[in-house]
């Protein structure tokens, strides 16, 4: 092949890059439908608040110690109880007397009918189970928190994984159809004769290359859809995207012994488990209060009419009030066993609730660092796209006049588009951090979630 003249490589730089970054628009495409309607981040919440099997299951545990309070609160007021009885008897008797033995046969109906009463006036173990139940309300409630906090995190982490997933299989569209428009002009510049073999080849493996990652892309896409499918149970096409010009929240307060300072007291899994040594420390109380008296306030009326005819046939009324006095002299060890089993599961939830606080202190520095690593990267990534617009035109210019193999430029092109893809990525990944910083705060609400939504492009 004879070599191109050199006078034409500004004719080839120009018909090149003007494939690369324009992309003509087709008549054809008015008669393609409308795309499919964004989702944005608020209506994705709504749909999972109302399907998320957690959340719904956690107001029913909430709802179940509640029963359980009012269970408890029972056992300190008062008990009344009816019974009634109606017995048809029939009576074979024999009888000794002056005249001999007689044998008698009877037919009577017995009736009998009474109602108790019982007000407890002094149960120290049902009051000790009542301040309990209120521990375990407060439980409850804590967890529930715990629990609408995780889905805004799960949420908005799944859909921010897929606004990234997005960016990617865009970019990765861009930069194919960049490599595919080169790839175009390069054949038919061969075909004349104005380029080596080794640059169509080049570019025919770019393109090649550019077709696997937009696949792996779409791949990726597929798999964090499904995730957010997973929380809402209904399928998902498009989410509205990540503005470009949004400016991300910084961390406020600016320090991180306030956060941590925060967390310690308003993380509801710290609070919950709280509850628990405090619900625990009640149990305590109430078996020690199983060696003490209880009094109670009794009153009764029953009604007996037994007549069979005879003599020993019996008819009255009863009606009695007054004070029922209890003691437990001797229990066979139970109290105390019960006390001492009641001790050690309240160590065991102090030790819990120390774990949990060290878990939750390493989250919100974990957090913390993530999120002031993740402004760094973008401050950087920021810079080095704006580097790599300029390295790219500077290898375009070069090219042009001749200095510079094709090579060059489809590298440049390649590490802007990757610059683009890591800072879109980065912009994401640092909500996220944010996201898991105020989790970890206890301080995450739906507020956030509005403030992320009008982050969206419209």
């Amino acid at each position: 092949m004879m070599p191109f003249p050199r006078h034409a490589l500004p004719w080839i730089f120009m018909l090149i890059t003007a494939g690369a970054w324009f992309t003509p628009v087709s008549v054809a495409a008015q008669d393609q439908p409308e795309p499919v309607p964004s989702e944005d981040l608020l209506t994705i919440f709504d749909l999972a608040r109302a399907a998320d099997p957690t959340l719904r299951g956690q107001h029913f545990e909430l709802e179940y110690l509640r029963e359980q309070r009012r269970e408890d609160l029972s056992r300190l007021l008062p008990q009344v109880y009816a019974s009634g009885e109606v017995r048809r008897t029939r009576r074979d008797q024999i009888q000794s007397g002056m005249a001999g033995e007689q044998e008698l046969t009877r037919d009577f109906t017995m009736k009998r009918y009474g109602i108790d009463m019982r007000q407890p006036i002094v149960d120290v173990p049902a009051w000790h189970a009542l301040r309990r139940g209120d521990r375990e309300v407060n439980r409850g409630e804590a967890e529930l928190e715990a629990a609408r906090q995780d889905l805004v995190a799960r949420v908005t982490e799944a859909y921010l994984q897929v606004l990234g997933a997005q960016s990617g299989v865009a970019l990765a569209t861009r930069e194919l159809r960049a490599i595919e428009a080169n790839r175009e002009r390069v054949e038919g510049l061969y075909e004349e004769r104005m380029v080596a073999l080794a640059d169509l080849e080049e570019v025919r493996a770019r393109r090649d290359s550019a077709s696997a990652a937009l696949i792996r892309a779409e791949g990726e896409l597929d798999v964090a859809l499904e995730r957010l499918t997973e929380i809402t149970d209904m399928p998902h096409e498009r989410l509205a995207g990540l503005r470009e010009d949004a400016l991300l929240p910084a961390p406020d307060p600016a320090d991180l012994d306030s956060w941590v300072e925060q967390a310690l007291t308003g993380n509801p899994e710290i609070i919950a488990a709280g509850e628990r040594v405090s619900a625990a420390e009640r149990d305590i109380r109430g078996a020690r209060a199983g060696r003490y008296p209880s009094l109670d306030f009794v009153a009764s009326y029953s009604y007996l009419d037994d007549l069979d005819g005879t003599a020993f046939g019996r008819k009255f009324e009863d009606a009695a009030i007054g004070f029922q006095l209890d003691v437990p002299l001797y229990t066979g060890g139970g109290v105390s066993a019960r006390a001492r089993g009641a001790g050690h599961v309240r160590d065991r939830e102090r030790q819990a609730l120390e774990a949990t606080r060290r878990s939750v202190r390493a989250d919100v520095r974990s957090a913390w660092r993530a999120v002031l690593s993740s402004g760094s990267e973008i401050n950087a990534l920021q810079q080095a796209v704006r580097s790599n617009e300029r390295s790219l035109e500077a290898v375009d210019a070069g090219f042009g006049a001749g200095l510079r193999p094709l090579s060059d430029v489809l590298d440049a092109q390649s590490e802007l588009f990757a610059a683009r893809r890591d800072l879109a990525q980065a912009r994401h990944e640092y909500l996220i951090h944010m996201v898991n910083l105020r989790r970890a705060a206890g301080q995450l609400g739906e507020e956030d979630i509005v403030g992320l939504n009008n982050m969206l492009a419209r």
